[in-house]
């Protein structure tokens, strides 16, 4: 299998960096992983921050134990933090886009470097 389509399904499928780090570029692999993880894990804080303030109102009895009301109360508060919510979402598939089509150029240009070599 070339290069190429090997960094670029490591990329898509398991991911972004994975195709750099198969490629031996291990900064680019490491920038596009923390990336990731890090866009990802302010992700994850903002549901978390928004299903705590949801659990202490529930738990002070200010919100009552009705999923009608719960449900509501969960649509409230996710519209109000998914501005920030849509551009880490919107940063963290750009990372991987980006990370994709970055080790395709890079496993392309060795398969090309190969080929040179092996004539």
């Amino acid at each position: 299998m070339k290069k190429a389509l090997t960094a670029g399904l490591l990329s898509a499928f398991v991911a972004p960096g994975s195709g750099h780090f198969y490629l031996q570029h291990k900064r680019s692999a490491l920038v596009f992983f923390s990336l990731a993880v890090v866009s990802l894990v302010l992700l994850l804080m903002q549901i978390y921050q928004v299903a705590q303030v949801i659990a202490l109102d529930i738990q002070n009895g200010t919100l009552p134990l009705d999923i009608g009301l719960i449900s509501a109360e969960i649509t409230q508060q996710t519209q109000t933090t998914i501005a920030n919510a849509n551009e880490l979402l919107y940063g963290f598939l750009l990372c991987w886009l980006v990370a994709l089509l970055d080790s395709i150029r890079l496993g392309l240009k060795q398969d090309k470097l190969d080929t040179q070599s092996n004539r």
